[in-house]
C-alpha cells in the first residue's frame, strides 16, 4: 500500500476536492466521518467513523486510524477540526503532517482583498462609439469575478474588468463566443450580457481534441491528454445555473457553426433547450484554435456578422506559443482601419469597437 492521507470531515466540498487531487497523486485516500450516515463514504476507498472533534475519545480513536492505515497526512477541511489537529496532531500521531486549512480570517482577508483590488481596478480609457449605461458597482464587480473564478481558465481579472467595460457599450444583438471550453469566459459574457440587456449568448466550439491540434508541440503534447467531451459536459455544470434561456451552444468547428448560425434556425440542446437568436452580433469573442489559419478563418466568418458599434475580441493577441492571433488581427485592423472607433489591449487580448 502507497502513503495514506486521511480526509476528516471527509464529506465537505473541500475533502471532496482534496480526494480527487490525493488520488490523482496516486495516493491511499482514506475517508472519516463523525455521521451515523455520511453520503460520501461510497466516495472512498476505505472508511472509518470517528466520534466528534468534541468527544474526549476523539484524539484516541484519531490515533488508532493513523497507526492502522498507516496514515502520513491528514487534511482536515473543517476549520475547528483543523484548529484542533493543528494544536495536537503532533501528540496525537507524531510523524503525520496537517494539510494547509483555511481559517475564517483568511477568507476574510480574501474577500477584502478582492473587494480591494476591483475597487482599485481601472477601466480601460477609449472613446466609445455610443453611450454606456452605469457601470457595476464594485460590489457587482467583485461578485462577478468571484463567480467566474470558480471555473476553472485563463481569462484573468484584467481581461474581465474589460470585458464589463465593453459590454456596458454595447449594441444589442447577440454575444458569441468561439472557443468556450469549460466556459469561464462564457460565464462572464452571459451575466454581462443579461445584466445590461445585450442579448443571448452563443458558444461554438467542437469539443474536439482535433480542434486542439495548433501546430505548436508543447502545446498540442499537452493537449492530447484531456478529454473533450468531458470538457462538455463540464461545461454544461458550470453554465446550467447561468444560462436561463440566455445561452446555448453549437458542438462543431467554426466553419460550420458560422453556418448554422447564418441560418437563422434556432439553436437546440438537450441541456438548455431550444434558444432563438437574433442574427447580428453585438459582442464577438474569438478564442479558438490559435494557429494562424484557422484564426484567419474565424475571423473571415465571424467579423462580417458584428453590428455597428459591436464589439471583436481576438483573445490571446499576445500568445507565448505564437504569435498566429496577432498576425490575424493586425491585418483585420489594417484593413478596417476606418470602421474601427476604439482599440485597446486588456488580459493579453486585443479589443476592438466597430463604428456606429
Amino acid at each position: 500500500m502507497g502513503e495514506a492521507v486521511l480526509v476528516f470531515p471527509a464529506g465537505l466540498p473541500d475533502g471532496l476536492a482534496f480526494r480527487d487531487r490525493a488520488k490523482a497523486m496516486g495516493l491511499t485516500v482514506v475517508g472519516a466521518s463523525s455521521l451515523s450516515r455520511d453520503p460520501a463514504e461510497s466516495a472512498y476507498e476505505a472508511w472509518e467513523h470517528l466520534p466528534y472533534v468534541n468527544d474526549p475519545g476523539f484524539d484516541a480513536a484519531l490515533a488508532e486510524v493513523v497507526r492502522r492505515h498507516q496514515v502520513r497526512a491528514v487534511h482536515a477541511p473543517h476549520y475547528i477540526v483543523w484548529k484542533h489537529l493543528a494544536e495536537r496532531l503532533g501528540q496525537i500521531a507524531p510523524g503525520a503532517r496537517l494539510t494547509g486549512g483555511a481559517s475564517p480570517q483568511d477568507n476574510e482577508r480574501a474577500y477584502r482583498a478582492l473587494r480591494e483590488r476591483l475597487g482599485a481596478a481601472r477601466a480601460p480609457s477609449f472613446w466609445p462609439a455610443m453611450g454606456g449605461k452605469p457601470p457595476l458597482s464594485v460590489l457587482e464587480r467583485a461578485g462577478l469575478v468571484r463567480l467566474v473564478d470558480a471555473i476553472p481558465g485563463m481569462c484573468g481579472e484584467e481581461k474581465m474588468v474589460a470585458v464589463m467595460e465593453a459590454m456596458r457599450h454595447a449594441p444589442t444583438g447577440d454575444v458569441v463566443e468561439i472557443g468556450s471550453w469549460w466556459g469561464r469566459s462564457a460565464a462572464l459574457l452571459v451575466w454581462l450580457a443579461r445584466r445590461y440587456a445585450v442579448g443571448k449568448t452563443l458558444c461554438v466550439d467542437p469539443w474536439s481534441n482535433e480542434g486542439l491540434v495548433q501546430g505548436e508541440p508543447m502545446v498540442d503534447a499537452a493537449s492530447a491528454d484531456v478529454d473533450a467531451d468531458e470538457a462538455l459536459r463540464i461545461f454544461e455544470v458550470n453554465l446550467a445555473p447561468l444560462a436561463c434561456g440566455d445561452l446555448n451552444y453549437i458542438r462543431a468547428p467554426s466553419m460550420r457553426g458560422a453556418a448554422l448560425y447564418r441560418s437563422g434556425a434556432p439553436v437546440r440542446t438537450e441541456a438548455f433547450g431550444e434558444t432563438a437568436y437574433a442574427g447580428r452580433i453585438a459582442f464577438l469573442h474569438i478564442d479558438g484554435n490559435h494557429a494562424e489559419p484557422e484564426a484567419a478563418a474565424d475571423c473571415a466568418v465571424w467579423t462580417p456578422l458584428v453590428a455597428a458599434g459591436g464589439w471583436i475580441v481576438f483573445d490571446d493577441y499576445e500568445w507565448a506559443f505564437g504569435d498566429g492571433v496577432r498576425r490575424v488581427a493586425d491585418r483585420f485592423v489594417e484593413a478596417n482601419a476606418r470602421r474601427i472607433a476604439a482599440r485597446f489591449e486588456a488580459g493579453a487580448a486585443l479589443f476592438l469597437q466597430l463604428r456606429r
